[in-house]
């Protein structure tokens, strides 16, 4: 078992991220496919026919600015169609981010009750869907918390890109916020504290140790960001070698035979990136879940208070 409440420095996020993945990556990922699996394999399903409807927009050429009147008789056409297959894709595509986005939470949540992995999907699936009500209530008030903080954001960003020197700071603010967020989420669902004291909290946890963590969040979500680049790269690289140029027509499978072998690589390649992009987006908050613990611990010494009580007791 990783210890999870531990004063940790720039290193030992880095340093823990990857031991917490050594000793728990096959236990996380089996209950993350067993939980969210169906979900995501019915959204990238619904993905696949809204992309392939896009390309045989394109192909009719209803896409292209001289045929805006054509594109509008279409969608009238079948606007009973889109408008259910829509909505229907939206209500799905938030259903899932919001399984996805919570499922760390949860698994954290489970894995500091039972001192270790030793649950299962049904423990999170029960965890997940017992805190529905609270996730959506979360999320709501996200909303609204979201409007003044992503305007500020904006602006800092602006600025910043007025600058070579501070184009790179821009990432550095991506992962406060990202950290703000996930930081909020997790003490949210792990203690008994409204939206807004949890996301004042959040706060107080980024600033008190800010560099260290900020920057141990921004250079992983810089690493990562490299690796999904280069595994765009190798994507692309293999298209290109079996004779498909993703640059010449973006809607490229709606082009193969459907029986073919080529079709069937390309698809298989697209389906892997949707799978892959998913799993590092787990892995970039597992790394932040780790950061937070370091934080609390950090601000109240549970790890430490507990230790001293142990000894007492013995």
């Amino acid at each position: 078992m990783l210890q999870l409440y531990k004063s940790r420095d720039f290193g030992l996020f880095f340093k823990d991220t990857f031991a917490f993945l050594k000793m728990h990556a096959a236990h996380f990922f089996k209950n993350y496919i067993l939980v969210n699996g169906l979900f995501l394999a019915v959204l990238i399903g619904m993905s696949y026919f809204l992309y392939n409807e896009l390309a045989e927009m394109q192909a009719l050429g209803l896409l292209e600015e001289n045929n805006y009147q054509e594109l509008l008789r279409y969608l009238q056409r079948y606007s009973a169609t889109f408008s259910t297959y829509g909505i229907f894709y939206i209500l799905l595509a938030a259903f899932v981010g919001i399984l996805n986005y919570s499922y760390i939470a949860f698994y954290f949540k489970l894995y500091e009750r039972h001192q270790g992995a030793n649950f299962g999907y049904k423990e999170i699936s029960d965890e997940l869907f017992s805190n529905f009500g609270k996730l959506v209530k979360f999320i709501l008030a996200t909303i609204v918390i979201s409007i003044p903080i992503l305007i500020a954001t904006f602006i800092v960003m602006g600025i910043l890109t007025f600058t070579i020197i501070g184009i790179p700071f821009i990432l550095f603010v991506i992962a406060f916020l990202s950290l703000f967020y996930h930081s909020a989420i997790m003490e949210y669902l792990k203690s008994d504290k409204g939206v807004f004291d949890c996301y004042g909290y959040s706060l107080q946890l980024c600033l008190q140790n800010f560099f260290p963590a900020v920057g141990a969040v921004g250079v992983f979500m810089l690493i990562t960001g490299v690796f999904q680049f280069v595994l765009g790269l190798v994507h692309e690289g293999i298209l290109f070698f079996i004779g498909i140029s993703v640059y010449e027509n973006p809607a490229y499978l709606n082009d193969l035979e459907k029986s073919s072998t080529i079709f069937m690589i390309a698809f298989v390649l697209q389906i892997a990136i949707y799978l892959i992009n998913f799993i590092i987006s787990a892995i970039i908050q597992i790394h932040q879940a780790i950061v937070y613990y370091g934080l609390k611990e950090d601000r109240e010494n549970i790890h430490t208070r507990s230790t001293i009580d142990s000894i007492g007791k013995g």
